[in-house]
């Protein structure tokens, strides 16, 4: 179609896997049960949740329990439908058309799908050969090409490493650019730059409650950053942009804080067991600091060979060509992913 933006004409539709499946561990999501109570009892809502009105614009009750979470200041946070639309919401204040967006890669693809909406550069900057981040090569490489922005998803997806806090820090020292950390794992790991937000008039940090909280179906992710610029991005927010549903649940599930916590133990001792079985199967797999596991394999169609069990993991192409990421499910369907695994190789060999 001759009307189509010129920036979108290559762009590949976002496609889901929609298979039918006994066992979901392709997608990250949480297993969660902290609103088990609210989906027996049926949403109730109150005077501050009406939806004879629309939904709270600052998110005012939601940003309470997510500063209490954090322990932040309420003006530091935005609130919003995923990490997705905070990505765009950056992008879409500070980047303008043929300026350079910088990221490690492999990464996250909506840093590259955004910046290709937007009509901006997208250069990323290949990891080593065991995925880690080289800093230094980094902050070169934003010298050189003097970036608007710089993603940096950590623990990363689809890899699961960490970059250490001192090292975004000096990353942080030494570029002109925004560096926003995307720590929509980091209740997997340790090294939040949550508390370094006023410290630092070029960082923006990324929440979601779609993993350690268990609430992709709501699609709730926030931002925190300094007052400069919060009030930026509050210009070009959408007004009510985020739910009174979703607002809702959010604050019901932050209420449970303890709960959150053993769930966020349960899956570290769970990712543990996948690390260590899959080592003992002399399978290639990467240390991993978010909920779920990156491995390699010469296993041929792996991925259809899950399926026709009922098992649902992720597959990667190009670069990525067999390499796998599977989700830290229940103690249940770990053991049945590596007993399924088990018998694939079993049957290779005869």
């Amino acid at each position: 179609m001759e009307l189509v933006k010129e920036s979108i004409k290559n762009l590949k539709e976002y496609k889901t896997n929609n298979n039918e499946f006994k066992i979901k561990l392709d997608a990250n999501e949480g297993k969660n049960i902290l609103l088990q109570d609210i989906y027996k009892e049926g949403i109730k809502f109150n005077e501050d949740f009406n939806l004879n009105f629309y939904p709270d614009n600052d998110a005012y009750l939601l940003k309470q329990e997510i500063k209490k979470y954090l322990n932040i200041n309420i003006s530091n946070i935005i609130a919003g439908n995923g990490s997705s639309e905070m990505i765009e919401l950056v992008i879409k204040s500070f980047v303008d058309k043929g300026e350079t967006i910088l990221s490690p890669i492999p990464t996250f693809s909506m840093y590259s799908v955004f910046s290709q909406i937007y009509s901006a550069q997208f250069i990323g900057i290949q990891s080593n050969e065991d995925f880690r981040v080289d800093i230094d090569k980094l902050i070169e490489k934003s010298n050189e090409l003097n970036p608007k922005v710089i993603f940096i998803c950590n623990p990363n997806n689809p890899t699961g490493n960490l970059i250490i806090k001192n090292d975004i820090k000096k990353l942080l020292e030494n570029t002109n650019g925004l560096v926003v950390v995307d720590e929509a794992y980091m209740e997997f790991a340790d090294g939040s730059m949550v508390d370094e937000i006023s410290n630092y008039e070029n960082l923006i940090v990324l929440r979601t409650l779609s993993k350690a909280l268990g609430l992709a179906g709501i699609r709730l992710g926030y931002m925190i950053s300094n007052q400069k610029i919060i009030n930026i991005i509050n210009k070009v927010k959408s007004p009510y942009n985020l739910n009174s549903i979703s607002q809702y649940i959010g604050v019901k599930a932050l209420e449970n804080k303890d709960e959150i916590f053993e769930y966020i133990e349960a899956v570290k001792k769970e990712r543990e067991f996948l690390y260590k079985e899959l080592n003992e199967m002399k399978i290639k797999v990467y240390k991993s600091y978010a909920n779920f596991i990156f491995f390699k394999t010469d296993i041929k169609n792996l991925y259809e060979k899950f399926i026709d069990y009922g098992i649902l993991i992720r597959k990667f192409s190009d670069e990525l060509e067999g390499y796998y990421r599977v989700s830290v499910g229940n103690k249940n369907e770990n053991r049945m992913f590596i007993k399924i695994l088990k018998e694939i190789i079993e049957n290779e060999k005869s």
